[in-house]
C-alpha cells in the first residue's frame, strides 16, 4: 500500500505504535529499525515494512498471511491521524508463479505480447520484459487499475503479476477529510484489489495452456 500526501516520518518509531496500542511489547522489542529521522523512516515490525518520506508512505509485506494485519494497521493509522493531508493512494498486491517449463513460459510471453507483426523484423530474439495494462475503475472511488506481468525474479521459469488500484483523492479533500476518504477506500476496495493479481494469473493459466497440456 502506498499513500501520497504530507507526512512526518519521525513519528513512525516502533515506540509510537506501542503507545498507540497498535503493537504489543514483544512486537516493539522485535522491531528492526533501519532509520528513523525527520527525513526518512524505514522500520520492520510485525512482519510488515514501513517506509516513509515527507511526501510518501508505504506499508507492505512479503508474507501473504500478514495481509489482513497490513489492512488493519493502515486503518488504525488513518483513524489515529485524521488530519494528515493525503492526495492519492494505491493498493498494490503482487505475486510470483512458477511455470512448468521454459517452453510454456515463452508461450505465455508470446501470447501476451506477440512478436511476429513488428518486433521480429526489428531485432533478434525479442522477448517480453514487462507488460502493463491500464483500465479505468468506476464506482465510489473512481481511478484506474494498472496490471503488470513480467518474468519472475523468484521462480525460473515463472511469471510475476502486480495489480495497482490507484485512487486520486478529490483536490478539495487533501487538507480536510483525506484520511477519512482513505479509510473508506481501504475498507471498500481492499479485497477486490488483493484478489486482482490472483484473477489475472488464473486467467493467464486458464486461457494459455502448455502445448503438451
Amino acid at each position: 500500500m502506498v499513500v501520497v500526501g504530507s507526512f512526518n516520518p519521525a513519528i513512525f518509531h516502533p515506540e509510537w505504535f506501542l503507545r498507540q496500542g497498535l503493537i504489543g511489547d514483544q512486537d516493539a522489542k522485535d522491531a528492526k529499525i533501519m532509520v528513523v529521522s525527520s527525513e526518512v523512516t524505514d522500520v520492520r515490525l510485525c512482519g510488515l515494512r514501513l517506509l516513509c518520506i515527507s511526501e510518501r508512505l508505504s506499508l507492505g509485506t512479503s508474507n501473504v498471511s500478514q495481509t489482513a494485519r497490513l489492512q488493519d494497521m493502515l486503518i488504525q493509522m488513518c483513524t489515529l491521524l485524521p488530519h494528515t493531508p493525503i492526495t492519492a493512494c494505491g493498493i498494490n498486491p503482487e505475486a510470483h508463479y512458477q511455470v512448468g517449463s521454459k517452453a510454456y513460459w515463452h508461450k505465455i510471453g508470446h501470447t501476451l505480447a506477440p512478436k511476429e507483426l513488428v518486433w521480429s523484423e526489428l531485432v533478434n530474439q525479442p522477448g517480453m520484459r514487462s507488460l502493463t495494462i491500464k483500465a479505468p475503475r468506476e464506482g465510489g472511488f473512481p481511478g484506474e487499475v494498472n496490471i503488470t506481468v513480467q518474468p519472475s525474479a523468484k521462480f525460473w521459469p515463472g511469471i510475476f503479476v502486480r495489480s495497482n488500484y490507484h485512487y486520486g483523492l478529490p483536490p478539495d479533500s487533501a487538507h480536510a477529510g483525506g484520511a477519512e476518504l482513505l479509510l473508506k477506500f481501504l475498507k471498500a476496495e481492499w479485497n477486490p484489489a488483493c484478489e486482482m493479481a490472483r484473477r489475472v494469473a488464473k486467467m493467464i493459466f486458464d486461457k494459455i495452456k502448455p502445448d503438451d497440456g
